[in-house]
């Protein structure tokens, strides 16, 4: 290693260590430790003030209905303990959040309303969602459907088309806290609560992106089951026999309602 790599690689490790340095003093208390990093106390006091802002806006942003759904306290102490967990390791804010979910079912108000998680993991596939790439269906594939057999046939989805199992009305919960329109607002917030207190079951919700806005629906039965089939890798044909004597589910239906909503990327033909 010659000279000048090795003083690039010591300024490399120079920056790593202060950089360990301040994330040090960002979360330690003690005031002693701190000026012991060589880093002035009120300084971090300024930035760690301003991170937590910063941090707090930006999930405020990206999860709006858990934001809701939690006191201000509250979420400024989960926004201060996600930061610690799980900083942010890019540049934009909008990226950062992807494991607030699964944190929240570690926190004290995690366990005393489970239903949390899912409105946060709900959260983040709507956000996504909204800042997705912009697919739509590719016409001349639908073509296969008429020249393939359909064990040949596989669908790939528009990016933006997203399931979520729960068990919690998180549909009603979502829509209870976002739209103009007061009434259907509270009609969304009484259903939820009406569930909450009853036995739930275990229901597929599907985020997509018909155009500009995502949208979120509970699936039907049947329609459910076909789904999560296609999105495995399973074959049309594959995927139609899972919803076989299920008088409720229409191919031809489905296929119309997946076009309207954008749900399709394109068919392929792949032989087994």
């Amino acid at each position: 290693m010659n000279a000048e790599v090795k003083n690039d690689f010591a300024k490399d490790e120079q920056c790593m260590n202060e950089q360990q340095c301040l994330l040090d003093a960002i979360w330690n208390y003690d005031a002693n430790a701190i000026a012991q990093n060589g880093v002035d106390v009120r300084g971090i006091n300024i930035y760690r003030r301003n991170l937590l802002a910063n941090a707090q806006r930006a999930l405020s942003i990206s999860f709006p209905t858990l934001f809701e759904l939690l006191d201000s306290d509250v979420s400024e102490h989960i926004t201060f303990q996600f930061l610690k967990s799980s900083p942010p390791n890019q540049g934009d804010w909008a990226q950062w959040g992807k494991a607030l979910a699964s944190f929240i079912t570690t926190t004290d108000i995690g366990h005393q309303y489970p239903y949390l998680s899912d409105c946060t993991a709900l959260d983040w596939y709507v956000h996504n969602a909204l800042h997705g790439v912009d697919k739509t269906i590719e016409q001349s594939s639908l073509q296969l459907l008429a020249d393939c057999e359909p064990e040949h046939i596989f669908i790939k989805f528009n990016p933006n088309v997203k399931l979520l199992e729960t068990k919690y009305p998180i549909v009603d919960i979502f829509y209870a806290h976002h739209g103009d329109d007061e009434l259907k607002r509270k009609n969304a917030m009484n259903n939820a609560k009406q569930v909450l207190v009853s036995t739930q079951s275990e229901q597929i919700v599907m985020i997509y992106r018909p155009e500009f806005q995502p949208k979120v629906i509970t699936l039907m039965t049947g329609e459910d089951v076909f789904m999560r089939s296609l999105m495995s890798g399973q074959s049309l044909a594959q995927s139609l026999s899972a919803v076989n004597g299920n008088n409720q589910f229409s191919f031809e239906k489905w296929l119309l309602n997946a076009i309207e909503k954008n749900l399709i990327h394109y068919f392929k033909e792949k032989k087994l």
